[in-house]
């Protein structure tokens, strides 16, 4: 993926040093063994059209590649009423979804988020059907 900032073409990859990056940053533990969970966590959260998780994703991508993004440079890209956002957030999950290192872990988030949004909408309509 490729975004154009301040006249200059910046790399995003999301392989292996993108989810190596991100599990080290969000950990969790299990009967006392760690677990790397930040790639699951980052893309509930981007799912979710969390702003700060899209910028972060964008920073961890870039991390590997040259040149390197600044924050406040991507911040400044996304703030800038030019910027479509939601297409921003469709070209990273679409990114996600096809990177090889990613596509298998995305796939089971995307299918529990939606597992779930159904369990939602089933509980939302028999509470509309006991209030009736």
């Amino acid at each position: 993926m490729q975004l154009t900032i301040n006249d200059t073409d910046y790399n995003f990859r999301f392989g292996i040093g993108f989810v190596n990056k991100l599990d080290q940053k969000n950990i969790i533990t299990r009967e006392n063994i760690k677990f790397g969970a930040g790639l699951e966590l980052s893309v509930g959260k981007v799912l979710d059209q969390s702003v700060p998780e899209l910028a972060e994703i964008l920073l961890t991508a870039n991390a590997t590649e040259v040149p390197k993004l600044q924050k406040k440079d991507l911040y400044d890209y996304i703030d800038d009423e030019n910027t479509d956002i939601e297409e921003l957030f469709n070209e990273v999950t679409e990114e996600l979804k096809n990177s090889n290192a990613t596509k298998l872990k995305v796939a089971k988030v995307i299918e529990e988020a939606e597992k779930q949004r159904r369990i939602a909408e089933m509980q939302q309509r028999l509470l509309e059907k006991q209030l009736c």
